[in-house]
């Protein structure tokens, strides 16, 4: 996969707005990841070096396992009479990794009626009419790697304190320095961040090895009710509420599980069917590489990368949703086994 030039010009124009500000509130997606809030966190520290008035304000709460990423005062859950006169009084506001604007959830409105300037640092693929200082990098590794741009151009220098959730947003997207957006400027900058002192055992042991005995169960389950289609080639699951409140676990505690799908022999593609109403359904899809999922997406509504997506299926019955995606998802394997097929005949 090609990688995507640095933008300087969008950098500069990022890193001019945050010097000129004095009160950032910084935000990021519905139930955050350790991309969304490592990149939060790390540049509310480098603009309170700056001496910079810098928070984060999430509009839900985070994974337990990405806790350890922040100190008090830096993360905090959106609560209307607090938080809307804080946005109103700031003269930046910055998303992270944000996927989309509709996921910045309750926060949107405020967000869109705050009169502050309003930067995306992101690397996903989505229309982002809400900031006037976009920089959003399609095909970067993580939004860890297009910030660590911008704190480089504001001369912050990465300390451990700024390294850690770094380096913990960069290992998480790349799958550990697994998928495909792992290019050599990537690497780089992991290896940057471990001079200047995060410790990837560390990390990688608070991000994956916390999870609890009810969520390894509830994973088994879900990949033992895993339906295998088209040869094998293309496997879902659908979570329906019952499920949820049989086992007692959140709609967040089944999200994970589909990144397990590409680890099978001959798997092209897998989806997450995950019910939320009677006609609302949170879909994840990922591919092995071949299948660009981005157009699906879109067509829903939503975003994502080249090989995994997201979007949420409003006003279709849960039962139906699968016949909308899953025919999609044969028909781009059977385009991409001729387009392969020609390829080689040439």
């Amino acid at each position: 996969m090609p990688v995507p030039d640095i933008p300087h010009d969008q950098v500069r124009a990022v890193a001019r707005r945050l010097l000129a500000s004095r009160d950032v509130v910084v935000t990021s997606h519905i139930t955050p990841d350790a991309d969304g809030i490592g990149t939060a966190i790390a540049l509310i520290r480098a603009l309170r070096s700056l001496g910079k008035r810098a928070r984060m304000i999430s509009c839900s709460t985070a994974p337990k396992e990405v806790s350890f990423l922040w100190r008090p005062g830096e993360f905090e859950v959106w609560q209307q009479d607090i938080h809307a006169p804080q946005l109103k009084d700031a003269d930046v506001i910055v998303a992270t990794d944000l996927g989309g604007t509709h996921r910045l959830g309750r926060m949107e409105v405020p967000v869109r009626e705050a009169p502050g300037s309003k930067i995306v640092i992101d690397h996903h693929a989505y229309a982002e009419e809400l900031f006037d200082t976009p920089l959003v990098v399609m095909g970067a590794s993580s939004s860890a790697e297009v910030v660590s741009w911008v704190l480089d151009e504001l001369g912050v220098p990465i300390s451990p304190e700024i390294a850690t959730p770094l380096y913990a947003g960069l290992a998480a997207d790349t799958g550990w320095f697994a998928y495909d957006a792992t290019s050599c400027r990537a690497l780089t900058l992991a290896a940057r961040l471990v001079a200047a002192g995060a410790l990837p055992n560390v990390i990688w042991r608070e991000l994956e090895c916390k999870k609890s005995i009810l969520k390894m169960r509830v994973f088994g389950e879900l990949l033992a009710n895993l339906k295998v289609e088209h040869a094998g080639r293309l496997v879902h699951v659908k979570v329906d509420r019952q499920f949820l409140k049989k086992h007692q676990v959140e709609p967040r505690d089944t999200f994970e599980v589909v990144n397990h799908f590409m680890r099978m022999d001959g798997v092209e593609a897998g989806a997450l069917f995950l019910q939320l109403g009677s006609d609302k359904t949170k879909v994840s899809v990922r591919s092995a590489g071949r299948i660009d999922l981005l157009p699906l997406a879109k067509s829903f509504g939503g975003g994502g990368h080249r090989f995994a997506v997201g979007f949420t299926a409003d006003h279709i019955a849960f039962d139906e949703i699968t016949s909308r995606v899953l025919p999609v998802l044969a028909r781009e394997i059977e385009v991409a086994d001729e387009a392969e097929k020609q390829a080689t005949i040439a």
